[in-house]
């Protein structure tokens, strides 16, 4: 890269920076007002909806949206985009369906008659975000790191303005699942039109043939990233939904609260330098064959900016906790300490897993999830029917992930070589 091209990825890297710092810190500032509106059963019923919505977000856009910045033709990426909504409308719309008729036996089944009617929601925070994910995409894919930026702040602050509301009103049960997809919404919404009218000038005629042909080019991402995403999907949400059933909405609102605190500052960098690495590296690897130089710096510089802060989490995490948000919350901050080696390699490795993306390596990413789906899964029913204790659970929880991370960094490193490295 030269000089120019050094410069204008630092300007966007602090760009996304910026906005991802100012989009994670905003709820992180209005927690503990949240923390006094709503009870931990209440965190839990909505941490539980979050999952939920999570999980079925991996099919919303088919993965297609995955696909917008490997075309090497604008008019490629646009077909896939057109894609993506249709998809989107199309499952939103089953969703829909699905919920009018079997929102009570979903709610049942789940041990938590609490979120019945808010599954209602769901496809619409689900339209929301794969209209988001799409979008984000192709902004990205256009450097549009303003843009991308500033609607992840309108989305934060919408989020936060509506759910803080609807506490102080009174609406609690349920105030902060109708907050979340409300400000989803609006956001996603107004991501569409701004996008259309940087883009409308290079919008070009679309056909059911040339977005059918865009389908088939890059199928093996329905095929094997919505089975993968899944999987992955439901094991890092699967434990909230096992801890209701296994313990009940209150622990479970302890475990999503953790996790909800902790990915806001972890993903303040994480996430800024994912999508950078993501673009970096597509373009690297499609020139040279591989990126290794660029996979190395930024496993560095990621190593180098989790070491403090989680190193304090892992100490103080219980005390902080207390401080922060109330004597009530001091068990999310013993379960944050539990998993900060977890979310250590997180922090890491997350970003750098876009190699899998990027070598086109689904089949092997969708091994790696379903032995660790496989493996969460007995450690959860292992760990109860033994112990019948939820830090025992979440101890094991930490370490099976944290094994997994570990395998994906190698192997993430072993993509970057590119093919003539490979032997």
């Amino acid at each position: 890269m030269n000089n120019d091209s050094q410069l204008k990825a630092k300007k966007s890297v602090w760009i996304l920076m910026t906005g991802t710092f100012i989009s994670q810190l905003i709820p992180f500032l209005f927690t503990p007002v949240l923390t006094r509106l709503f009870t931990p059963q209440e965190f839990g019923v909505f941490g539980l909806y979050f999952s939920i919505s999570m999980i079925c977000s991996v099919i919303i856009t088919g993965r297609y949206e995955m696909t917008i910045m490997l075309p090497e033709k604008k008019t490629d990426a646009f077909y896939l985009l057109i894609l993506c909504f249709f998809i989107t409308t199309i499952i939103s719309l089953i969703t829909l369906i699905v919920t009018l008729i079997f929102k009570q036996k979903l709610a049942a089944a789940l041990k938590c008659p609490q979120i019945e009617n808010w599954l209602l929601l769901l496809p619409f925070t689900l339209f929301a975000i794969g209209t988001f994910q799409a979008l984000s995409y192709w902004n990205n894919r256009e450097e549009n790191y303003k843009l991308l930026a500033t609607s992840r702040v309108l989305r934060s602050v919408g989020t936060s303005f509506w759910s803080v509301l609807f506490g102080a009103i009174g609406i609690k049960n349920g105030g902060l699942i109708l907050g979340d997809t409300l400000g989803q919404l609006f956001t996603s919404i107004t991501l569409f039109f701004r996008t259309y009218s940087v883009q409308k000038k290079h919008i070009t005629a679309v056909s059911a043939a040339t977005v059918k042909a865009q389908a088939l080019r890059y199928k093996q991402f329905p095929l094997y990233n919505v089975p993968s995403g899944l999987l992955e999907k439901a094991s890092g949400h699967s434990p909230v939904i096992l801890l209701t059933y296994f313990f009940g909405d209150i622990i479970s609102g302890f475990f999503s609260f953790s996790q909800r605190i902790i990915s806001a500052p972890a993903s303040i960098v994480a996430r800024a330098y994912g999508d950078i690495f993501r673009q970096e590296a597509s373009v690297e690897f499609r020139k040279n064959g591989n990126c290794k130089i660029l996979f190395l710096k930024t496993l560095f510089k990621l190593s180098a900016i989790a070491i403090a802060p989680f190193t304090i989490l892992f100490l103080f995490s219980p005390q902080i906790f207390t401080i922060v948000f109330g004597q009530e919350w001091y068990q999310a901050g013993v379960y944050t300490s539990l998993m900060t080696p977890m979310f250590f390699l997180q922090f890491i490795v997350s970003p750098l897993s876009s190699m899998f993306l990027v070598a086109e390596k689904q089949v092997a990413d969708f091994l790696i999830q379903f032995f660790l789906f496989i493996t969460l899964l007995l450690s959860f029913v292992m760990g109860y029917r033994a112990y019948q204790i939820a830090d025992i659970c979440i101890i094991l929880f930490t370490i099976v992930y944290s094994f997994k991370y570990i395998i994906e960094l190698y192997l993430s490193f072993k993509f970057s070589k590119g093919k003539v490295d490979e032997h």
